[in-house]
């Protein structure tokens, strides 16, 4: 009697388990037809992105039909981290060092600006804003002072401090130059006075 119900249990489970392996069957075959589906839009969006890029390149000689951004700045795409450096420590990267890069600060970013040498490295008009945070020079466009080369904004207008914004979000938008952490600077004693105004103001580079 006993071994009659063991065989009428093995009789029930087996369409059980049948329906079980059948499900795993579609399942697997259904997660296979989407992985698939995947790798085609996969290559077809590949190979279109490509077709575009050949195609910027014979038009435009640029890979992004001339636009150009932080987006378009591969370099923005390589992980690093965001140091933090001393004033003493930013001074180090002002050109002078070949096998270091150039860095600028403005409003306390630091920018790595190494590939823009023409304008920043030794020599040129413009290395004074190098290894340094000379964010009212920016606003005041006065390099023959240099009590202007500070962090200290002090006493601008509206439309010099408009400036500073405007050139910072160029550093942070640039197509060739990459944010490379920020920089401490020390507080602007009150009893200090304000840089007086230039009268020999100059444009400045990009």
């Amino acid at each position: 009697m006993a071994e009659l119900k063991q065989r009428k249990s093995a009789l029930t489970a087996q369409p059980s388990t049948f329906a079980q392996q059948k499900h795993r069957t579609v399942a697997h075959a259904s997660r296979e037809h989407r992985l698939v589906w995947w790798k085609i839009v996969i290559r077809i969006a590949a190979t279109l992105i490509g077709l575009n890029i050949c195609l910027s390149y014979l038009i435009t000689e640029t890979a992004f039909w001339g636009h150009k951004s932080k987006w378009t700045n591969w370099r923005n795409y390589i992980p690093r981290s965001q140091r933090v450096f001393t004033q003493q420590e930013l001074a180090k990267y002002d050109g002078s060092n070949a096998e270091l890069p150039i860095l600028l600060a403005i409003e306390g970013d630091v920018y790595d600006v190494t590939l823009g040498r023409g304008f920043y490295g030794p020599g040129s008009t413009y290395n004074l804003f190098a290894g340094r945070d000379a964010s009212r020079a920016f606003g005041t466009n006065c390099l023959s002072r240099k009590d202007h080369l500070t962090h200290d904004t002090r006493g601008l207008t509206e439309d010099e401090l408009a400036g500073i914004k405007s050139w910072h979000s160029l550093f942070e938008n640039h197509q060739r130059y990459v944010k490379m952490g920020t920089v401490e600077l020390k507080p602007i004693d009150s009893d200090t006075p304000i840089p007086p105004p230039c009268d020999g103001a100059h444009a400045k580079p990009i």
